[in-house]
């Protein structure tokens, strides 16, 4: 009767010293999501593992710190079984990332490398699980990777040679199944950045620009192996190549004029067109000013006379090309 009538007159939060609580929240089992971004790959003499680590529990609550890492390594066991894989596998030490303060913990990308020699010749399982603050509560297993284990690839010995095409980058190929790929640093770029993959030991960069600062590096790689970079290959050439020979020359007679066209030059740095003419087979002479488009329209014509037309290309350093075909037209 007494809490009946205390409940009538005071506010509900003295209620819970006559017996009325709320419902009954089981303690967090501070589980770590499982991680699910881990990788690896072989890169030159060691195996090269990442991933990072979970920032949240199971039940959505922060993990400002953890109290185990297990990262392991393994022969692979087939039909796979956590059981028989974890009894050999090998565990890899982590440092403890720096704990988060706050309640809005960012995952904390981790990497830890393998020396080759320890697994060679071996396939093998890699996999990772995590616990928070109490010991021994892991999470599940991560993703699984799964690597063959091959001796180390060496780095390709890159020569640079500049060429009427664009650099080209030449290498002795280590073995006939391996693919390279090519990087190139231009002076914008902070890092490398890929340009080609080849499984030759060749590569034409034709989309470099001459009078321009570049260094290349090229990867070996296999399946789930790379060698590490070869060394920098700085190149700066000055453009002294000239355009290809213009194609598709074609003369027409009309009215009063002969009309010449050509295929337009691809090179990017193109800056125009000379046209050569010879009357009645004397020597040749250069027509107007530089041409910027791929074609001409002869007015200074007599009936009767026979004229011959050729045309190069003309670079923005000046370099011209040899003279394309000869067309000839009788007015």
């Amino acid at each position: 009767m007494l809490c009946r009538s205390l409940a009538a007159a005071l506010p509900a939060f003295f209620l819970v010293a006559c017996g009325y609580v709320g419902p009954v929240v089981p303690p967090s089992p501070e589980l770590p999501v499982a991680i699910t971004n881990l990788t690896a790959i072989e890169r030159g003499d060691q195996i090269v593992i990442q991933f990072s680590t979970p920032p949240r529990t199971t039940d959505n609550l922060p993990i400002r710190r953890f109290s185990d890492i297990d990262l392991r390594i393994g022969p692979s066991v087939v039909p796979f079984d956590f059981e028989r894989w974890t009894a050999s596998a090998k565990q890899i030490p982590v440092p403890e990332p720096a704990p988060d303060n706050d309640d809005d913990p960012v995952p904390h990308p981790i990497t830890e490398t393998v020396p080759v020699a320890n697994w060679q010749g071996q396939r093998v399982d890699i996999l990772v699980r995590t616990a928070g603050k109490k010991s021994g509560h892991l999470s599940q297993w991560s993703n699984r990777v799964t690597l063959d284990v091959i001796a180390p690839l060496l780095p390709p010995e890159v020569k640079a040679e500049a060429t009427a095409q664009g650099y080209r980058l030449a290498w002795d190929m280590e073995r006939p199944d391996l693919h390279y790929q090519v990087s190139r640093q231009a002076p914008g770029d902070k890092t490398p950045v890929a340009i080609g993959t080849v499984d030759k030991g060749e590569y034409i960069d034709s989309t470099a620009q001459w009078d321009t600062r570049y260094v290349y590096t090229v990867i070996a790689q296999a399946e789930s192996a790379e060698s590490l970079p070869s060394k920098p290959v700085e190149v700066n050439h000055p453009d002294k190549f000239a355009p290809s020979v213009p194609a598709s020359i074609t003369a027409l007679a009309g009215p009063d004029t002969i009309e010449i066209s050509w295929s337009r030059s691809p090179e990017p740095d193109l800056k125009g067109y000379f046209l050569y003419r010879s009357l009645n087979g004397t020597d040749w002479q250069k027509q107007a000013d530089l041409l910027t488009l791929p074609t001409y329209s002869d007015r200074k014509v007599e009936h009767g006379k026979t004229y011959r037309y050729s045309v190069s290309a003309i670079d923005q350093r000046n370099n011209e090309s040899p003279r394309s075909a000869i067309v000839e037209v009788t007015f």
